[in-house]
């Protein structure tokens, strides 16, 4: 049994239930990041965008053929949200995004494949005269089941610019070997009384000329390093280690080699503290494994790192859940969690269950005598997020 709102194969062709919990998920995570990062909520509207175009008609006599969901346009959009999480050191969230995208592709039918893909046929017009001797030769040519002269149309026009260029070319080398001619010949048949010149002496043409000259280490060394430091500052991890190991292969204890290498591994411990601070443990164990390994291959200073791991093992371990979530509200109950009201504030209680639109946590007072116990309720409208710890 599915939901209401979700999209399935009546109106578009494709079960898109494998897709939109996808989306949902990814869309929780851009929030979830959004209060520390902008980009995040520009990633947040692009998926709630990609969501409601994914939706079926709410009126269901409403043609649907004739506006076919653009599977391809949506997987290219979704680009930008694969390269956001990949930039922030969010590996395994770009991989599921990636998952979307080749999803959503495969749905894509052939005609918008075609059209998302082949440029040529895009930009490529006939004018009138064209498509009018297209349209005479079509009427001469073999029947429809021989394709003898069935030429596509972008092969045709991508033909008849070769041929024009050929024609052009031509045109140049007969204009250009007639005005040597023309120059030439007034010398030759009217000679004049006096003597004629000596031949000009020939330049002196230096033995390196024509060779490439191979650039000198130093000037390889600059620009990999020049590289690296441009594609760290641009947030690009991948393209910063790429410039460093050929500049290494130079000289891998040059001061600049070697400071470029801290300031990334600086990066990665960055980004592995921003990882913890959003629930995400995994990224950031990688994303800590990542910068040892680059300190060690470099021979730096690991000490940063270690204090890193260190603090992220003395901290209890949490997720982060959206109020919409009411199935991992469920799925959480009887563990801790702090309510972050919008207003705000924020309360620490023990899950009961989600109800009705609200959250019902188990509360205790002490009272003279004992304790009284009770079920508060709050509705999900006012909390901004959840935090559940695991113990």
């Amino acid at each position: 049994m599915t939901d209401e709102n979700t999209p399935n194969d009546e109106g578009t062709g494709h079960d898109l239930r494998t897709v939109t919990p996808r989306l949902e998920d990814l869309q929780r995570k851009c929030r979830s990041a959004a209060s520390r990062n902008d980009e995040a909520m520009e990633m947040e509207e692009r998926i709630t965008s990609i969501l409601n175009r994914l939706q079926p008609p709410k009126d269901p006599d409403s043609p649907t053929d004739d506006d076919p969901v653009p599977f391809a346009a949506l997987a290219r959009e979704l680009y930008a949200v694969e390269r956001f999480f990949e930039s922030n050191g969010f590996l395994s969230v770009a991989k599921e995004v990636a998952h979307v995208e080749r999803t959503l592709e495969s749905f894509a039918s052939p005609d918008e494949s075609e059209s998302a893909t082949d440029p040529a046929a895009i930009a490529v017009t006939f004018s009138d005269a064209e498509e009018e001797d297209l349209s005479e030769d079509n009427d001469t040519e073999p029947s429809p089941g021989s394709s003898r002269w069935s030429v596509p149309r972008p092969l045709a026009a991508v033909m008849f610019l070769f041929l024009a260029a050929i024609v052009v070319c031509v045109v140049i080398i007969v204009r250009h070997e007639n005005s040597t001619v023309e120059t030439i010949e007034p010398t030759v048949l009217q000679p004049t009384p006096a003597a004629p010149a000596p031949p000009s002496r020939p330049t002196a043409v230096p033995r390196s000329a024509g060779v490439a000259a191979t650039p000198v280490p130093g000037a390889i060394l600059a620009e990999e390093v020049g590289k690296a430091r441009l594609a760290l500052v641009e947030g690009d991890i991948e393209g910063t280690i790429d410039h460093l190991s050929q500049a290494a292969l130079v000289d891998a204890d040059h001061a600049t080699v070697l400071g470029t290498a801290r300031q990334l591994v600086d990066l990665l411990v960055d980004r592995a503290d921003t990882a913890v601070d959003s629930g995400l443990w995994e990224i950031a164990d990688l994303t800590l494994a990542r910068a040892g390994r680059i300190a060690t291959r470099f021979g730096l200073d690991t000490h940063r790192i270690e204090q890193a791991a260190h603090r992220h093992a003395q901290l209890e371990r949490f997720i982060l859940i959206q109020p919409g979530d009411t199935d991992a509200i469920r799925a959480a109950a009887g563990k801790r969690v702090t309510v972050f009201l919008k207003d705000g504030s924020k309360r620490n209680s023990v899950i009961k269950d989600a109800q009705g639109g609200q959250l019902l946590l188990d509360q205790d007072t002490t009272v003279r005598g004992g304790a009284m116990y009770y079920t508060e309720k709050v509705p999900l409208g006012d909390i901004d997020y959840l935090k559940i710890w695991d113990k």
